[in-house]
């Protein structure tokens, strides 16, 4: 079957804590030939087109996808420094980043599209922290993506709580997540027993799935188209692991 058309996405509004989020929904034009759902999350910048082609590629391979709004609705931030102090906010606050979370995760599982039992949750950056950490709450996922994400946790044995496999994909030039984190992280997940795989590409830094970033590799924050490809190579297969 050629791909699925994506259907016009929808903003769509739900709550957390009196906070109105607006999250982006995707759906596949055939009902009938949905395999799955996935939580997606924005890096530190909030939600913007460059994670459309990410999620319009997800529809045409049969997923419904949830854009999760971490910040809330109109809370968009115009400048890198305005994103990092709105991250930050969730990064010293691991309980807040998860109950954000867990509030998309429940708008999405309560679509009648959607099953309840074959629920993804992914993202880049600062969203593959908030994935991890929705993992790490215990809840119930069938798996979880961190491209390029934050891997450190305050709490390493929460990855006892985690439910559903897990993949990291990470450049070895990463100057935002270094070598370090990611031995922690490895550590953190041997010590749980995580059904988890992480793949490093030893030529990307940090960013590679980003189509907005420069080219050019010299501060180590770059788009690869290369390594994008290959990246989403990964994903499919680790979303299509269990089908059929």
């Amino acid at each position: 079957m050629k791909g699925m058309e994506v259907m016009e996405k929808n903003p769509v509004r739900y709550e957390h804590d009196g906070t109105t989020l607006e999250g982006l929904l995707f759906m596949p034009s055939v009902l009938e030939d949905i395999h799955g759902s996935v939580l997606m999350v924005h890096e530190f910048t909030g939600i913007g087109e460059y994670l459309f082609p990410h999620a319009e590629r997800l529809v045409e391979w049969g997923y419904v996808v949830l854009l999760h709004d971490m910040y809330g609705r109109g809370n968009i931030p115009g400048t890198r420094d305005q994103a990092s102090e709105l991250a930050r906010s969730f990064r010293e606050d691991r309980s807040l980043m998860r109950e954000r979370m867990q509030a998309g995760l429940k708008y999405l599982s309560h679509l009648g599209e959607v099953d309840e039992q074959n629920i993804f949750a992914l993202g880049f950056s600062f969203g593959g922290c908030c994935a991890l950490e929705l993992a790490r709450s215990g809840v119930a996922l069938k798996g979880t993506v961190s491209i390029y994400g934050n891997l450190c946790t305050p709490d390493p044995s929460l990855a006892g709580n985690i439910q559903g496999r897990v993949l990291a994909v990470h450049g070895a030039r990463d100057p935002v997540v270094g070598q370090k984190e990611l031995n922690d992280f490895i550590e953190e997940m041997k010590g749980s027993n995580v059904n988890c795989r992480i793949k490093v590409f030893t030529g990307a830094g940090h960013g590679f799935c980003n189509n907005t970033l420069s080219r050019e590799p010299n501060e180590g924050i770059f788009y690869s188209a290369y390594f994008d490809r290959l990246t989403w190579q990964e994903v499919r297969a680790f979303l299509e692991e269990d089908q059929g």
